[in-house]
């Protein structure tokens, strides 16, 4: 109970810091891109070019402040300091085996990521040191933490029979949080607000919804596309989810609305929100 707590506690002032500025901007990734897109102004400025790879995944650390993302095709990590007062320059944390979905644990420091194929999930310090393998299982495609319960999420894909499992941030209680079947989940974000973890089905292109304790699973949204949905982010009872070339910005109330917020000339992989402190 005392962890639990030092762990809000903590949650809350970094949540406090984060939520004090009135500037959000909406962070996405392309081929061998990663754009920012002001949502008061909608300024468009392309942070970094020439990557060379596919960015399936992004997040942020707020309290050193870095951009962190995997270069699928190069394999390996690498960051770069956001905001800058100058060039954008990247920086090498690590090398991966076709690294797909990254997540950043803001309490204690480490980043997390999954290899594609292997079905590893690895655990290290922010520069990359203190590397760490967490647990091995199917193959991976989307990551997520829910850092106030301490459980790490994922999506298994390729198999006959597809899940999202959970287990501790050190690996263990692993287990299958719910059955997807068939559908392959490309993204997975959790809403803190809320306590709800959302999800991304590739193919169909459904929003889907649970509790953490999965006493209710829902669907939120259909996109009405097939094989074009990637990456998701929920941000108090938003969810911006890239559908193709484009960034849906889906408001959960008592209705459901779905509204473009941006769209780019390619197809969108990964999607945050940064929050601007004033």
């Amino acid at each position: 109970m005392k962890c639990k707590l030092v762990v809000l506690s903590e949650l809350f002032i970094l949540f406090c810091l984060i939520g004090q500025g009135v500037q959000f901007k909406l962070i996405v990734s392309t081929l061998g891109k990663v754009t920012e897109v002001n949502l008061q102004t909608r300024a468009v400025t392309h942070l970094l070019t020439n990557l060379e790879s596919e960015i399936d995944s992004m997040d942020y650390d707020y309290k050193n402040g870095y951009i962190y993302f995997p270069r699928y095709s190069k394999n390996d990590i690498l960051r770069f300091r956001y905001p800058s007062n100058y060039a954008y320059q990247i920086e090498n944390v690590t090398m991966a085996n076709n690294p797909i979905g990254i997540a950043i644990d803001p309490l204690y420091s480490h980043l997390y990521w999954i290899e594609r194929y292997t079905g590893k999930l690895y655990q290290c310090n922010m520069d990359g040191s203190n590397q760490l393998l967490i647990l091995q299982d199917y193959p991976m495609f989307a990551l997520t933490l829910d850092v106030i319960n301490r459980w790490i999420y994922y999506s298994i894909i390729d198999t006959s029979h597809n899940v999202i499992r959970r287990a501790r941030i050190n690996g263990t209680e692993k287990q299958t949080f719910t059955d997807v079947h068939t559908q392959t989940v490309s993204g997975l974000s959790i809403d803190f607000n809320e306590g709800h973890i959302y999800w991304m089905e590739y193919i169909t292109g459904d929003l889907m919804s649970s509790d953490v304790k999965v006493t209710a699973v829902s669907q939120v949204f259909m996109t009405n596309t097939a094989n074009t949905n990637r990456g998701i982010h929920a941000y108090h009872n938003i969810i911006y989810c890239s559908n193709g070339n484009q960034i849906l910005k889906v408001t959960v109330s008592s209705t459901v609305t779905a509204n473009i917020t941006y769209t780019d000339k390619e197809q969108i992989y990964g999607v945050f929100i940064y929050s601007e402190t004033s």
